[in-house]
């Protein structure tokens, strides 16, 4: 039911976004035409659906075969099989925990920097709807992580340690492709105060990483 919900929300983002480009340009596919077309946004999704797709072949792949049966049996190579099966899954997780967590908000404070000029006031308030979303998707998914941490499924548990490092580096990259993407928005160094504040909160969790990762309670 959760999924679901986190469906249908999604549906509603993707409306929105395509709601607020066709109020700003006359004609939006010279726009969504160029989205593939761009170095750090291909980057950029490279990054987050690389772990997404390779959990989703894995999981067609194991599903498609009878690896589930000789699971059931105890055969120690479907076992395996099994077992990487997870550990691909917790990335896939992980990565949209740091997805919603981080790689949206550049964008974000930009809309959220033109509302504060009095400027397309209108969409910063549909950006802001969608930014609540994100954080209830942030907070799914963190207590699906922290749930493995504490053993809900020995393996995941034994996996979330195993992938420890795996996580900080993909943490710390998406950081820093944030910041590069901000060059990308109007200048730090401009009067929108909520770009000025997503750069210092970049700057601050960069070396915080190792921590959250292994300290974040949900």
């Amino acid at each position: 039911a959760c999924m679901k919900v986190w469906e249908f929300m999604e549906m509603i983002h993707s409306r929105s976004y395509t709601y607020i480009i066709k109020n700003v340009y006359a004609n939006p596919s010279e726009i969504f035409d160029t989205i593939l077309q761009d170095p750090k946004i291909l980057e950029r999704a490279t990054s987050v659906t690389e772990s997404y797709d390779d959990f989703i072949s894995s999981a067609a792949e194991y599903a498609s075969s009878n690896m589930w049966r000789h699971v059931l049996d105890e055969v120690p190579v479907a076992e395996s099989t099994l077992y990487e099966l997870k550990r691909k899954l917790y990335r896939a997780v992980a990565n949209v925990n740091i997805l919603e967590g981080i790689r949206f908000y550049v964008s974000f404070a930009c809309s959220f920097a033109f509302g504060e000029l009095k400027l397309m006031e209108g969409s910063a308030k549909i950006i802001s709807l969608i930014s609540r979303d994100e954080n209830q998707h942030l907070v799914i998914t963190q207590n699906i992580l922290n749930k493995w941490r504490q053993g809900d499924d020995p393996d995941m548990q034994k996996i979330a340690a195993e992938e420890e490092s795996w996580v900080i580096k993909t943490f710390e990259s998406a950081v820093n492709q944030e910041k590069l993407w901000a060059e990308k928005t109007p200048s730090q160094d401009s009067n929108f105060d909520e770009l000025r504040k997503i750069w210092e909160e970049m700057d601050r969790i960069e070396p915080l990483t190792p921590i959250i990762v292994r300290n974040e309670k949900g």
